[in-house]
């Protein structure tokens, strides 16, 4: 007995067939292709969006902590070396259009936070001056050197250059001026603009981030970081402009 399409089944398939199927196939493993790709990007993109707000959240936790404690006194009333909480290294505009921040404080911790092993006439931790330099390098990583010891003329840098956020395209400032002592802040002012330093009540820091890969369409933006404009490269990574305001905390009138 013969089955219906047998013999069909025994000359197998006709090139006509087999070419069918082919062109068929390729247009399936295209679409799979391109499915795949859309997919890879569009994790990419979210990867490199979550990394931006990581970015975001790690320049205000290394900044935060310097800035409000600068000028930090813990006994203001004592003989000892009055600091002032912005170094005279703090410029406008040092690297690149980049400025440069240098705070100083009091700590009975050093720059790496342990405690002063060196101990005062109570036998605590004695209070030393630390002082921190915030700017950008040439990699675009927003940078840290700090020195610790007990007066300005016998500091000892214990970190230097120290990379603490990546992708910073602009690292910008202005400083509130509160001139007559009444808590408030009059003016905001660039890095040597300020009547007189003592009066610096209040740091507003101004950032732009990148992404750390080409996600997007390339083309140039604008970004306006405080009062600068920023026009960026046409590299498709993603980008984000941050302003933070700080209190100077620590510091006594």
């Amino acid at each position: 007995m013969s089955w219906p399409g047998a013999g069909r089944m025994q000359r197998g398939l006709t090139l006509l067939e087999l070419l069918i199927a082919t062109v068929l196939t390729a247009l399936l493993m295209t679409g799979l292709v391109h499915f795949a790709s859309a997919a890879g990007s569009s994790n990419q993109l979210m990867e490199n969006q979550a990394l931006l707000q990581d970015q975001l959240r790690l320049s205000r936790r290394v900044l935060a902590p310097a800035i409000m404690q600068a000028g930090f006194d813990p006994a203001p009333w004592k003989a000892t070396e009055s600091i002032e909480g912005l170094g005279d290294g703090t410029v406008n505009a040092h690297n690149r259009g980049n400025d440069r921040l240098v705070v100083r404080e009091y700590s009975d911790r050093n720059c790496f936070e342990n405690l002063n092993p060196v101990r005062d006439s109570t036998g605590q931790p004695a209070f030393h001056i630390r002082e921190s330099t915030f700017d950008v390098s040439s990699d675009r990583h927003l940078t840290r050197d700090c020195r610790y010891g007990p007066a300005l003329t016998d500091l000892t840098v214990q970190i230097r250059r120290q990379g603490l956020v990546p992708g910073v395209e602009s690292f910008q400032m202005l400083f509130g001026e509160d001139s007559d002592g009444n808590g408030n802040i009059e003016r905001w002012t660039h890095a040597g603009k300020w009547d007189h330093k003592h009066d610096v009540t209040g740091i507003m820091v101004g950032l732009l981030l990148a992404s750390q890969d080409a996600v997007v369409e390339p083309a140039a933006e604008t970004f306006t970081v405080l009062d600068e404009i920023e026009t960026t490269r046409a590299d498709g990574k993603l980008r984000m402009a941050a302003e933070f305001v700080f209190s100077l905390r620590g510091k006594g009138r």
